[in-house]
């Protein structure tokens, strides 16, 4: 007698165990969690967090990112803080560990032609990144492309173009472009601007965004506002377009700036 309740209470027991197991698979099937942010992690880190958890890392893309280590992840698809279920594929672009080169012959033909649509065809095809070194006076049309440079050697202009030289992906060209006005427009005043508004005023203006410091946490750069600017906005000071400018941001709209 005391053998069969042993018995039928080990049963109980087993029952019990596989009810919660299976209880506990059912509700989990399907379910939604918010995704875990990759972007500054590791691919072999992010994919120990992510297997475990039912998610697929999939490297979709691959760049060269002048200053930082290779194999750190830049992207993700989808974003931090989706809503996803077990089983995903989060698709992620990483940094590559050493740019890739080619000669300067591969080049499109870039003098004459506008500056604003050759910088999108050199990254898109070289990942290059393209500035505005200076800006000349040319009785041909505005913005358009007079000479080329690649740390500080001329790669091309109206006369010639060198086909000899070396460059790295992940690196940038530095342009002379065309204007009919003179060559300095006023100092704009970026101060309480965001960035994000501040980048459409200074690419209006010919100019161009440098360095940008960071004040506290910063959860959103383009809705951070700018509480210092170098150079200074001052009345009837101006600037040589394609000049640079050096910025700080906060995260919270200052009190000065309502």
């Amino acid at each position: 007698m005391l053998h069969t309740i042993i018995r039928l209470f080990l049963v109980l027991i087993i029952l019990w165990i596989l009810q919660a197991f299976f209880l506990n698979l059912y509700t989990n099937h399907g379910q939604k969690l918010s995704l875990q942010k990759y972007v500054g992690v590791t691919l072999a880190n992010a994919k120990k967090h992510a297997e475990p958890r039912g998610y697929e890392i999939v490297v979709s893309d691959s760049l060269y990112v002048k200053g930082k280590p290779g194999g750190i992840i830049i992207s993700q698809i989808p974003v931090p803080g989706s809503q996803v279920k077990r089983g995903r594929k989060i698709y992620v672009t990483l940094t590559k560990f050493h740019a890739e080169s080619f000669q300067s012959d591969l080049l499109p033909v870039l003098y004459g032609k506008k500056y604003e649509f050759k910088r999108t065809e050199l990254f898109n095809l070289f990942e290059l990144y393209s500035k505005i070194k200076a800006v000349k006076f040319d009785p041909g049309p505005e913005n358009h492309i007079l000479e080329v440079y690649y740390r500080d050697q001329l790669l091309l202009n109206g006369n010639e173009r060198r086909s000899d030289i070396t460059i790295s992906k992940g690196d940038t060209l530095q342009f002379v472009i065309s204007t009919k006005a003179g060559g300095e427009v006023p100092i704009p005043d970026l101060m309480c601007q965001t960035l994000a508004a501040a980048k459409f005023l200074l690419s209006s203006s010919k100019l161009e965004l440098g360095s940008i410091l960071e004040e506290g946490e910063i959860t959103d750069p383009e809705t951070a506002y700018i509480i210092k600017q170098i150079p200074e906005a001052q009345e009837g000071q101006t600037i040589e377009l394609g000049s640079s400018f050096k910025i700080t941001i906060v995260q919270l709209k200052p009190e000065h700036c309502n």
